[in-house]
């Protein structure tokens, strides 16, 4: 039977979802996904938000007999597929099919580096050491306990894949990433992350031994804006000096703690010459080159074949990360819990040939779902950053609610930053409901917070790193949540959740960052405009991002509120304005919260 039957009969979702509404978008979608299947064909859609994509591709995909991989942005979205909409979709669809998940390797327990690390030091572990045996009696442990025990602890009983010995553990066959692993191969549908299988994919564009995931039909990238950016990551070398130092602390008492000294003052000389937070690695290059070969001194000329065995996995990355591909080679100084942390990072200009070339070798056919995947009206943004330009079907559907009817761009017409301070103070002092407020960069969400809160308004004031978001009640208490880029996905709250969302800038990220500097040199050389071909496409998708957060049921009507008049004055102005066209325009603050009063919605 076609997949519209679920959408369209009232056996189906309308029995089981309260309040079910049929989106024509969504069914169309769904076929669409249904002859991808059955065509084998590479697919874009670009769905509307609130069109129902979720749905849209589960059904699809538990009425087919396909071997099928979902991926998903983050760990909490692959949660939500698995208890919230699957079940929903098991019951309609009646197939009996198999679903397993996998997450990297750092979610799991690992024996081998507990008995290693934390079992023989137990009185100094004891909470880690009551939790083992807490869980060891009912079996295999699966789950690492991140949240409940101390990081530490929890990085000391967890293997990232330099880590672990694989095949050559002695608890191999037991080990619940492993198991895990054959696990989903074995099933029908594999639900999974970006993170864990962009890796994977990037993996088998160079070597498919040891890849993660076996061959498939399809695969489905979920939130999949977000692809050629976290693929460039792994397409490229990444490798973090601490995870080098923990290799070295570990093992103080094999190395001896006079070399770990010599290796730890070696490294802070480094550290001292590092001033910004990305700095290109070349000017460093021979202080790196040359801890290096110190650290290599020492450790291979231990008498110590694991050590040594572990330490080749970095100096190799350390080769690769070396090599002489062309791309950015930067070095990032960050902190953590008052540790300085070095991570080395190649990231190449172009990394859509090995993205084509690993999913040639990960299924057949992939499908690309998001709210946000074109640029002035076309995809060439996104095909070109994931190389799949000339072998893709792009689909854009229409969107499911009036804009028109329940929106307005309101813009001001302000010239300076004391001007939008006082937009800022009249419209959220005098307007009811809750705003979301996104900024370009942290310093700013920081000034804005303050600012607000020396108003005293009548409202909660909440940033991004305050609170979890998804505990917040914005329906039934006022309050302006502000953050940064984060808030511009990811955020689900329909039923009036919002009455504004507030962009502080266009979202033109910060051109001077030396990553996003280069890309745009390397583009230039090639007789294109960094600013047309590279800035402005991103920047469009983030707008078309930040207001898919206000309209998201039918029921719902507010203010998208943009503080930066280059909307209005600049020809590049109208891409952003198309993301939400035929909406009228005001300028006037009095205008703006009369539409958002609540007795004029009744």
């Amino acid at each position: 039977m076609s997949v519209s039957q679920f959408f369209l009969e009232d056996k189906y979702l309308k029995s089981i979802i309260s309040g079910y509404i049929y989106r024509s978008t969504q069914v169309e979608m769904a076929e669409i996904i249904e002859n991808a299947f059955s065509s084998y064909i590479n697919t874009c859609i670009e769905a509307p938000t609130g069109s129902g994509k979720t749905m849209a591709y589960l059904i699809p995909s538990l009425s087919s007999s396909n071997r099928i991989i979902i991926s998903t942005k983050t760990k909490q979205l692959m949660n939500q597929l698995l208890y919230k909409d699957i079940p929903v979709v098991q019951k309609i669809v009646g197939r009996n099919k198999s679903i397993r998940s996998l997450k990297g390797r750092k979610n799991y327990f690992c024996p081998y580096r507990y008995f290693r690390f934390i079992n023989s030091k137990a009185a100094f572990y004891i909470d880690a050491v009551s939790w083992f045996e807490e869980n060891s009696k009912y079996g295999i442990i699966i789950e690492a306990p991140w949240g409940r025990l101390d990081n530490d602890a929890c990085s000391l009983m967890t293997a990232d894949r330099y880590q672990c010995v694989s095949n050559k553990c002695p608890y191999y066959e037991d080990c619940a990433f492993y198991m895990q692993k054959r696990e989903a191969n074995a099933a029908d549908i594999i639900i999974t992350n970006h993170f864990l299988l962009l890796s994977d994919i990037a993996m088998k564009s160079k070597d498919s031994f040891g890849s993660i995931f076996e061959y498939r039909d399809n695969i489905i990238f979920d939130e999949a804006h977000s692809v050629p950016d976290i693929f460039s990551q792994y397409a490229g070398v990444e490798f973090a000096l601490s995870s080098l130092m923990i290799l070295v602390y570990e093992n103080k008492d094999i190395i001896t703690i006079n070399n770990v000294d010599k290796i730890y003052r070696e490294f802070l000389k480094i550290i001292d010459k590092i001033k910004e937070t990305k700095e290109l690695f070349e000017p460093l290059r021979h202080d790196f080159d040359n801890f290096i070969n110190f650290i290599s001194d020492v450790i291979l000329s231990l008498d110590n074949e694991e050590i040594k065995e572990e330490y080749n996995t970095y100096l190799q990355l350390y080769k690769e990360f070396n090599s002489d591909k062309e791309g950015i080679r930067i070095v990032e100084k960050t902190m953590q819990k008052n540790n300085t942390v070095l991570t080395l990072k190649f990231i190449p200009f172009e990394a859509g040939a090995d993205f084509v070339s690993g999913l040639k070798e990960a299924a057949l056919s992939s499908i690309f779902v998001s709210a946000t995947l074109s640029s002035g009206g076309n995809f060439e943004y996104f095909l070109k950053e994931t190389g799949l330009d000339g072998s893709c079907e792009t689909h854009i559907l229409e969107n499911v609610f009036d804009f028109h009817q329940q929106g307005r761009l309101f813009v001001p017409n302000i010239s300076s930053f004391k001007e939008k301070d006082k937009v800022y103070k009249e419209l959220i002092s005098n307007m009811s409901g809750s705003a979301l407020i996104i900024c370009n960069s942290l310093e700013r969400m920081q000034y804005i917070e303050q600012f607000l809160r020396r108003l005293k308004i009548n409202k909660k004031i909440y940033t991004q790193s305050d609170v979890n978001i998804g505990e917040l009640d914005f329906c039934n208490e006022d309050m302006v949540l502000i953050g940064s880029a984060t808030l511009r996905e990811g955020i689900d709250i329909s039923g009036g959740g919002f009455k504004a969302v507030i962009l502080d800038q266009l979202p033109f990220e910060y051109h001077k960052d030396i990553i996003l500097q280069s890309k745009a040199e390397q583009i230039s050389e090639n007789s294109a405009k960094s600013f047309i071909d590279f800035f402005l496409p991103r920047a469009v998708l983030y707008f078309k991002q930040a207001v898919g957060r206000l309209i998201r049921h039918e029921d719902d009507y507010g203010l998208w509120v943009v503080l930066d008049n280059r909307i209005l004055n600049k020809n590049y102005g109208k891409y952003f304005l198309d993301v939400i066209y035929n909406v009228e325009i005001i300028e006037d603050i009095e205008k703006a919260l009369y539409f958002i009063k609540e007795e004029k919605h009744g």
